[in-house]
């Protein structure tokens, strides 16, 4: 089948209008993401249905579009799917149409030229005192196209049609192409503001104040990819990435709800939790899962973070205190986690101090001597080397200070 589109008012043979959008408009749910709970059109269109986004529109572009009507300027072109029962979904669109029927439900107000004072009005007030402009808004016809055709054809458009005004993110378009029960399910804990996995996420449980583990934001879908990328790349290990949170999705979509998802996460970040109990904005965003996948596999053995919380805490303070170490939160964070040093950023010696010890060196490596060569190397082709280890209790003063070719610094590692 071809997919077929047609204007709304070839279907209808008359305009369309913002009175015919915004009859019967109701509202079981408005969280910004519930699906399958807001109607228009006399509750034969369903304007967020399950492969929609949440509702991402703030109040200034909210506003915008009321006073593109207001203008009586043109609206972008609105797009529905036709069910073939009298009934529609919105394809495209969703954003605008919740902005219209919100206006005309009298749930905001908005400023233009056009009144009094340029003061803000709603739509209620207009009916009472400006009904001429509340019948014009009423009478402005709307631009919508009808669209009919085969399941897969209906969401290749809403991924065409959705590359203008606010794009669709990566998994935006992901939930489009993988919608049923476990979708949502994943969505009322992911995509929320009252979700439990946006709250555990926000929420630190050992100080119930604000302290957010991940980057982005939950109404773009963000929370749920970040929890899909976790779990996907453990339970598939060649996988990263898209790829693993697509295959996950693709092999979820028909289970009856998320739970599943919903255990590793909460799994993930209570163990975060447990083990980082004072709080710092550095510990946000960082790759949990791959951490925890390592931990539990004991790729971590020997470094700090198999401790306890208060065990970790003492470290931290110690790092932090410690004149050597000049890497910010991340840094030392990162060390406590995989135990490198590089991440510290330990103080390196000044040139006037690696000089001084070039030229008592007589331009030599004593690493090179002990193996019997004498050879003179050129300042830029040496190294300024702690000779105890700042591991080991070395500090960043002349006495602690040699000169090493590129050879032996490579190699010297912790030794001393």
């Amino acid at each position: 089948m071809t997919m077929e589109v047609k204007r709304i008012r070839d279907v209808l043979n008359r305009p369309f209008t913002i009175r015919d959008l915004a009859e019967g408009y109701k509202k079981d749910a408005d969280d910004g993401s519930t699906t399958d709970s807001i109607f228009g059109y006399g509750g034969r269109l369903n304007i967020r249905p399950s492969f929609q986004r949440n509702s991402v529109y703030n109040d200034q572009k909210r506003d915008a579009v009321i006073q593109t009507v207001l203008n009586e300027c043109p609206l972008n072109t609105m797009y529905w799917v036709d069910k073939e029962d009298g009934t529609y979904e919105c394809l495209d669109g969703q954003q605008r149409t919740l902005a219209i029927c919100k206006y005309i439900a009298g749930e905001f107000a908005v400023s233009s030229p056009r009144f009094p004072g340029d003061l803000p009005q709603d739509f209620n007030n207009l009916q009472e005192n400006l009904q001429n402009i509340a019948e014009q808004i009423l009478n402005y016809e709307l631009d919508i196209y009808v669209c009919r055709g085969t399941p897969d054809e209906k969401m290749l458009w809403f991924h065409t049609i959705n590359t203008a005004g606010e794009p669709l993110n990566e998994q935006e378009l992901r939930n489009s192409a993988y919608t049923g029960a476990w979708l949502m399910d994943a969505k009322s804990r992911f995509s929320t503001a009252n979700g439990r996995g946006v709250k555990l996420a926000n929420i630190n449980p050992n100080t119930e104040r604000e302290e957010p583990l991940l980057n982005g934001s939950w109404n773009r879908q963000e929370y749920l990819e970040t929890a899909l990328k976790w779990i996907g790349e453990a339970t598939y290990s060649d996988l990263k990435g898209d790829k693993a949170i697509t295959k996950y999705m693709l092999d979820h979509r028909g289970d009856a709800d998320a739970s599943e998802l919903w255990q590793y996460f909460s799994a993930v970040l209570e163990w975060v939790r447990s083990k980082f109990v004072a709080y710092n904005s550095a510990l946000k965003g960082m790759d949990w899962g791959a951490i925890y996948e390592a931990y539990m596999k004991d790729e971590l053995a020997g470094n700090i973070i198999t401790k306890s919380a208060a065990e970790i805490n003492e470290a931290i303070a110690e790092l932090v205190g410690d004149d050597e170490v000049t890497a910010k939160m991340k840094g030392i964070y990162q060390y406590v986690i995989y135990g490198n040093v590089k991440y510290l950023s330990l103080r390196q010696f000044d040139e006037k101090t690696s000089r001084k010890v070039y030229e008592a060196q007589h331009h030599q490596c004593p690493y090179c001597l002990r193996e019997g060569n004498r050879k003179e190397y050129a300042y830029k082709e040496m190294h300024a080397d702690h000779i105890k280890p700042w591991s080991k209790g070395g500090k960043t003063v002349e006495e602690n200070c040699q000169m090493l070719c590129s050879k032996h610094n490579e190699s010297k590692g912790s030794r001393w």
